[in-house]
């Protein structure tokens, strides 16, 4: 990939916002809600499986497709591009990752900043059942160990935060929380549901004080996360497309890149911080 043909002289930056996509884990191998699915779940639409409705009606079938595709996020590794962004970040530049995955790569890389829009596969938390929970005759406890809301009037007094911390994404029954019994389920934004709320007025944050965006492997089709590089624009930061197929970002940005992360981001950042 040749970027020699950009001159970057000039482009001091304070603070870089990376914003990531699927396109930033593809060659890691890790499939997306939407794509590559295989075996008993090839012809499974996850537009019907992943959601709130689905879990409530059939939990087991909907832990066991979140444990197939955590199969392949347990076994994927860092690739060079999300290696590019935590060396930078180790180099003392002031780094956020923004990212709509949910494989955790970039932590695993050694990004300490990271954003995510779509919460963590690998992370557990209750199923809050607001239809069921309002329902009954009294108002519903929160548990002290889930936050949820209790499915058992009677706290376990010793569960505690670690006890919750130690179930993970495993083929078996669905898991309790410990506290309260309240089944758990991924952490990740399911279709239908909303961004988490302080999730996603950080990353409205990070974008409007950066001096320096770049959007890696996002399709940019989906909102509100789409808009995330052109308030960058606005705000006059330098934005930056890495995409094997350039979006409509491409035209009005300040430098656009076809090609994949780990293909362009270790020459980009590297050209980049050579003249900064």
């Amino acid at each position: 990939m040749k970027i020699s043909h950009v001159d970057f002289s000039g482009w001091q930056a304070n603070k870089v916002t990376i914003f990531t996509g699927a396109g930033m884990s593809a060659e890691s191998g890790i499939p997306t809600f939407r794509d590559r699915m295989t075996g008993l779940w090839a012809r499974t639409d996850p537009m019907e499986i992943a959601t709130p409705w689905a879990f409530r009606a059939h939990p087991q079938r909907v832990w066991d497709w979140h444990v197939h595709l955590g199969g392949a996020v347990l076994t994927a590794s860092p690739n060079a591009g999300h290696r590019a962004v935590a060396d930078l970040e180790q180099r003392g530049v002031h780094v956020t990752v923004i990212t709509q995955n949910i494989d955790n790569l970039h932590q695993r890389a050694g990004s300490t900043k990271v954003i995510e829009l779509h919460g963590n596969l690998l992370r557990l938390k209750s199923f809050v059942d607001e239809e069921a929970a309002f329902a009954a005759e009294r108002p519903p406890m929160i548990c002290p160990v889930c936050n949820g809301y209790a499915a058992w009037e009677e706290h376990d007094p010793y569960a505690n935060r670690d006890d919750l911390l130690a179930i993970q994404l495993l083929a078996g029954p669905v898991p309790h929380c410990p506290g309260c019994g309240a089944l758990l389920r991924p952490d990740v934004v399911w279709f239908g549901e909303p961004l988490a709320p302080e999730a996603l007025d950080a990353a409205w944050d990070a974008v409007e004080q950066c001096d320096l965006l770049i959007a890696v492997g996002a399709s940019l089709e989906v909102e509100p996360a789409a808009s995330l590089p052109w308030r960058a624009l606005q705000k006059g930061a330098r934005v930056i497309e890495v995409n094997p197929a350039p979006t409509a970002l491409a035209e009005h940005c300040h430098a656009s890149f076809a090609g994949s992360a780990a293909e362009v981001l270790p020459t980009l950042l590297a050209s980049l911080w050579a003249t900064t």
